[in-house]
């Protein structure tokens, strides 16, 4: 067993420090991530945080062994944003690592103004770490008179002066093309965080070794294949199926709501990107155990848990619910949820067999 540097940030390095996509996709995990060299990031980088996720970007920082930008980001009265960058910052390449998760509309005003700071500053080049995309749900015309509101924040981060933009499990990949050629989009997945959970706390499955993975909708198929394709090569003993939740219409009923697959008798856990009311991820328990399904668990990369979230997981059939960091969770809702609850960080060492 080796210490894994793990880092879900690798574009924090020059880019031909690390190159996992050189490695065949048969080869194990832990030959692909245990590289123990000690990377450096370059002198003239600088990495500030907003508000939105301080302790994400702290332990980004610590892991990076850097100390965090010095910036002045305060309210007035009137509620007003300002923000004074302290660090001098002229000629050097900067990262900005802000998630646009509730209160949305503040921590995007937020976002736009530290760039344009920075601009001012007379930065190099600016990279935008958005954990999490806000309005990203909104990427397509449900009627004439409606704004898609993900190209528009698009847009308005590319007239602010962005280089670069990460995200992690956007809603949808395609989100990357409303973006110009002249700033390039990481979309990084977050499947390994939830790879090295069940590596270091095996799934007590009944019958072992079989796990079937749902799709709480007909778009989240894609990322179900692709957790199953992870799986199987971290664990090749696991035996994987698919199965899909599948709505005719919207608004939905119950009697337009199907299942597509077998799950009686199975260990389930539902895929999904975001859990904001928890209606999704508790409707789709209800209908996995009305069709005999063994066991319900859930993992969801964006934990952003509006209103009475975690009551609703909390009294739901679901046993164990996954999600990461890239949204910091209230305490209170850890409270509720209790051992139900597993945050996963996407930053954090870890170790794998």
């Amino acid at each position: 067993m080796k210490n894994l540097r793990y880092l879900i940030f690798p574009f924090l390095y020059k880019s031909s420090l690390i190159k996992l996509s050189t490695h065949n996709r048969e080869d194990t995990y832990s030959k692909v991530y245990s590289n123990s060299k000690q990377y450096k990031i370059e002198p003239q980088t600088i990495i500030f945080s907003g508000n939105s996720n301080t302790i994400l970007a702290n332990e980004v920082a610590q892991c990076l062994g850097v100390p965090l930008g010095k910036a002045i980001l305060q309210r007035f009265a009137d509620g007003e944003c300002n923000i004074q960058v302290l660090d001098n910052v002229r000629g050097r390449n900067v990262f900005i690592i802000q998630s646009t998760c509730p209160p949305v509309n503040e921590n995007l005003i937020e976002l736009f103004l530290f760039i344009s700071a920075l601009r001012r500053a007379s930065v190099k080049k600016i990279t935008v770490i958005v954990p999490y995309y806000g309005y990203s749900r909104q990427d397509h015309k449900l009627m004439k008179t409606q704004s898609i509101a993900a190209a528009d924040i698009a847009r308005m981060l590319e007239q602010t002066g962005i280089d670069h933009l990460v995200s992690i499990d956007l809603h949808r990949g395609q989100l990357q093309g409303v973006f110009s050629t002249s700033v390039p989009v990481d979309n990084l997945s977050p499947y390994l965080t939830l790879i090295h959970e069940f590596n270091n706390h095996p799934l007590k499955l009944s019958p072992p070794n079989d796990l079937t993975l749902v799709s709480p909708d007909f778009n989240g198929i894609t990322r179900a294949k692709k957790l199953q394709d992870e799986l199987k090569i971290a664990f090749p003993n696991l035996k994987t199926k698919l199965a899909m939740i599948y709505k005719s219409k919207y608004p939905v009923t119950e009697t337009e709501i199907s299942l597509v697959g077998d799950v009686n008798g199975k260990n389930c856990l539902i895929i999904d990107d975001i859990v904001d009311s928890g209606n999704t991820l508790s409707r789709a328990a209800d209908i996995l155990k009305k069709e005999g399904a063994k066991s319900v668990m859930a993992y969801a990369t964006h934990p952003v848990f509006s209103g009475k979230a975690a009551l609703n997981l909390g009294i739901s059939n679901l046993s164990k619910i996954y999600v990461t960091d890239t949204i910091q969770v209230k305490e209170l809702d850890k409270q509720i949820l209790q051992d139900k609850l597993s945050v996963l960080s996407i930053v954090k060492k870890r170790k794998f067999t």
